[in-house]
């Protein structure tokens, strides 16, 4: 890094005045490296009888670059700012997307557990 420039997570980005209420750096940083708890995530999926492997689409025990490919691909088709593209309604796009991120952190979350420490 050049010497005296700063560090920051949006360099390079078109940067937004956020003192008016829509939070610091830092916040959307925290907000963005967040995923769902492997009992929230639990949760979500339970509330419809849902299984991560299925909602991704993949058959159980899949590699995790298979797995980090396929979330990729449907958190980019799910996303709510696209649903009008894949005639989603802005409500649909927000559900799916919230199952899809709470299958990956489930999945990540058993992936982590089963590793030797």
């Amino acid at each position: 890094m050049a010497k005296g420039k700063a560090n920051r997570f949006n360099t390079g980005y078109k940067q937004y005045d956020t003192s008016d209420g829509f939070g610091s750096e830092n916040e959307w940083r925290e907000a963005f490296e967040q995923r769902f708890t492997e009992s929230e995530a639990k949760e979500i999926l339970e509330e419809e009888d849902l299984d991560a492997w299925g909602i991704l689409g993949l058959q159980e025990g899949a590699s995790l670059q298979i797995v980090k490919r396929r979330f990729r691909e449907l958190i980019v088709i799910w996303h709510p700012d696209k649903a009008a593209l894949h005639g989603k309604t802005i409500e649909e796009s927000e559900a799916m997307s919230k199952k899809i991120i709470a299958a990956y952190s489930l999945i990540l979350a058993w992936d982590n557990t089963s590793k030797p420490r």
